[in-house]
């Protein structure tokens, strides 16, 4: 049954990762046993929520990945958290996702694909960070809308112990704990913001925001609008190339334009 007529449309959010870290060389007492010689990477590409959201689990039931297929058994299924792989390498390559959703929710599963980056990238200062820290991080945030959801997954997206998790173990959980790095309560915590959507501004401590995903659109309109621009020239530079092609064929008249075209294609078959 479909859910109530004013909410047929729910987001959840995902958000894909790879993280990859230097391997010490080969002898280094420090690296890890069993490892290829030609391998320099450990790498770790994972599917999860956005910190401070409501629990991955309400509506994603399991993942697959397809790693490259010079890897052993380069299919993985992973059926529960921590939804990741872990494994060693030389080389980037893209690694096919697969997100399988909770049986009550009726959906059939969808692709993602996350393209695993070993090299530093970046500016200037993003590679000194990753210099610094050993580290070269690429995150995608993606939200996966459901429309029309079953009841059963509508309330699994609407109740309210879905951020039950975030609460620490013990008795009534830690305060302390609860804090983020500016003191305030964490998203999805008691007393803190309860909610799937981007928070307004970033942060340090915010990886994701509604003001970055604006500036990440306004980036790439900026470029779209960089490659209409060039498209227009190379459009006018090519008609005013037929332009001239025109004129020097009604100047040498019909039966010489015919031959210095034959003679352009012969030369054209023999440079081949």
């Amino acid at each position: 049954m479909p859910a109530p007529a004013s909410n047929k449309r729910i987001k959840a959010g995902t958000s894909t990762h790879a993280l990859s870290w230097q391997l010490p060389p080969v002898g280094h007492p420090d690296r890890p046993k069993n490892v290829p010689d030609d391998h320099t990477k450990r790498w770790t590409v994972y599917v999860r929520s956005p910190e401070g959201d409501p629990d991955i689990r309400a509506w994603l039931n399991k993942v697959s990945f397809k790693i490259f297929n010079t890897y052993e058994n380069p299919l993985r299924m992973v059926e529960r958290p921590p939804f990741e792989v872990t494994e060693t390498g030389w080389g980037g390559f893209s690694i096919d996702i697969r997100l399988h959703f909770q049986p009550i929710s009726g959906e059939k599963a969808q692709y993602r694909q996350h393209f695993l980056q070993l090299e530093k990238y970046g500016n200037e200062k993003q590679q000194a960070e990753q210099e610094r820290t050993g580290c070269v991080r690429i995150e995608m945030l993606e939200p996966i809308h459901f429309n029309e959801p079953t009841e059963a997954l509508f309330d699994a997206l609407t109740s309210e112990d879905q951020w039950d998790y975030l609460i620490p173990a013990g008795k009534g959980g830690s305060k302390k704990a609860s804090l983020g790095p500016n003191g305030r309560l964490k998203r999805g915590l008691p007393n803190g913001e309860k909610s799937a959507q981007l928070p307004a501004k970033g942060a340090d401590d915010v990886p994701f925001s509604a003001d970055q995903e604006q500036a990440l659109i306004d980036q790439i309109n900026a470029r779209i609008e960089i490659v209409d621009k060039d498209f227009e020239m190379e459009i006018k530079r090519k008609e005013e190339i037929e332009a001239r092609l025109k004129a020097l064929r009604a100047e040498m008249g019909h039966e010489a334009a015919q031959q210095a075209a034959q003679q352009a294609s012969g030369d054209r078959s023999r440079r081949r």
